[in-house]
């Protein structure tokens, strides 16, 4: 005999059926959209399009772009994929159920939708823990990872990631079931465990929320932490060794300068200066680009931790006493951590790839493309018109020297 379950069971349930505690309540009533109702949609519909079109950006660079295909490349865009899946699997099938009060998509596409879900958070959390370890070893540990940091490798990484929460996720696929709410006509996709299996469950509950936020989390900021501190003291040590230098090779060239002609004194001073001053300005050049990598390496930790830490603890809080979440955790704000968790599908391409020079380079090259094909396609057009006319022959004709020139 199987019972519904009514604890964080799985990340199926994180997801999703954090809505459900209240579903049973708001079932019986109409199901027409209300004041929070039109709230929902305007913002998960601006999250799903700031995902899509940021995900699709990314990827659609860096398959254009063979250039950009890195090793840590090679890792974003597996996160963009996933994060991309997340959206497009997670949102519209969460915001449809919410809003109707009702699961209209049957048996199959219940343990579709949910284990797929939950597959593309295990890849994009499995994601980035991969590409913070890449970082520490490519920063901190260079020639110890030269050896295996190549593309080939990134590929198995990433088909190990997806191996690992396909695996991972199964138990998902196999509790889900379509239930009937009461007596009424309508049914809500939930995560059924049988009674003698509830121990298990919790423990599935517990490792998965272990596996997917606590280990990842510490495991990114002890990365981070690392690289942060390794380029400071690199920054500091670069520093002594400049002013070292420079101050030994002003002393020499003075020294010279005491035994030369007031001429070639004035010359050494003036090119002893200039050399002073260039690698004074390549050293702020290199501290500020090493401040800029440690501050977005510290986004990167912040915005994993802003985005989940609100559902996870209140999941958590759900295995350990259900009934006192259920009256103080609202709807609403069931609703508002949901969306927390999907806005991390659009900040990953924001901080990775808008706050890096060469993808907003390949962003460019993106458009220019789309913009050649439309052109391209219009000239097409303007010549087929032509045939059947001489003047605008005449004046297509001159529309394509003019831009052949130009």
């Amino acid at each position: 005999m199987a019972s519904e379950n009514l604890s964080f069971a799985t990340l199926d349930n994180v997801l999703n059926d954090s809505l459900f505690p209240r579903y049973n309540r708001t079932m019986g009533r109409h199901p027409g959209f209300d004041q929070d109702g039109y709230i929902r949609i305007t913002l998960y519909s601006i999250i799903f399009i700031l995902s899509v079109v940021g995900n699709g950006l990314v990827i659609l660079t860096l398959v254009q772009n063979q250039r950009m295909r890195t090793v840590t490349n090679v890792f974003l865009l597996n996160l963009s994929v996933s994060d991309l899946l997340l959206a497009v699997l997670c949102m519209p099938f969460t915001i449809i159920p919410q809003l109707m009060r009702n699961f209209i998509f049957g048996e199959f596409m219940c343990v579709t939708i949910r284990y797929f879900q939950a597959v593309s958070v295990g890849v994009s959390c499995f994601t980035l823990v991969t590409i913070s370890l890449e970082r520490y070893f490519a920063i901190v540990e260079p020639l110890r990872s030269r050896r295996w940091q190549t593309r080939s490798h990134s590929y198995k990484c990433i088909m190990g990631i997806w191996l690992l929460a396909f695996v991972l996720m199964i138990p998902i696929a196999a509790s889900q079931e379509v239930i009937q709410i009461g007596n009424s006509d309508r049914y809500a996709c939930r995560e059924i465990w049988p009674k003698n299996l509830q121990e298990v469950e919790i423990g599935y509950s517990v490792s998965l929320c272990a596996i997917l936020f606590v280990i990842p989390l510490f495991i990114m900021a002890l990365a981070y932490g690392r690289i942060a501190y390794g380029l400071w003291v690199d920054i500091s040590q670069q520093v002594m060794d400049n002013t070292e230098s420079s101050q030994y090779k002003l002393s020499k060239e003075e020294g010279l300068g005491s035994q030369a002609t007031p001429l070639r004194e004035g010359q050494h001073q003036k090119n002893g200066g200039d050399h002073v001053s260039l690698r004074h300005s390549n050293l702020r050049h290199c501290v500020a680009s090493r401040r800029r990598v440690i501050r977005m390496l510290f986004v990167i930790v912040m915005e994993y931790f802003i985005c989940w830490t609100p559902l996870y603890i209140c999941s958590t809080w759900k295995i350990i006493h259900y009934p006192s979440i259920h009256e103080r955790v609202s709807n609403l704000a069931w609703s508002l951590m949901l969306l927390l968790a999907y806005v991390s599908s659009f900040v990953h391409p924001v901080t990775y790839c808008f706050m890096n020079k060469n993808f907003r380079k390949g962003f460019v090259s993106v458009f220019k493309c789309f913009l050649q094909k439309r052109l391209s396609s219009h000239t097409e057009m303007s010549n087929l018109t032509a045939n059947s006319s001489p003047t605008v022959r005449f004046q297509s004709s001159e529309y394509t020297r003019v831009q052949s020139i130009e």
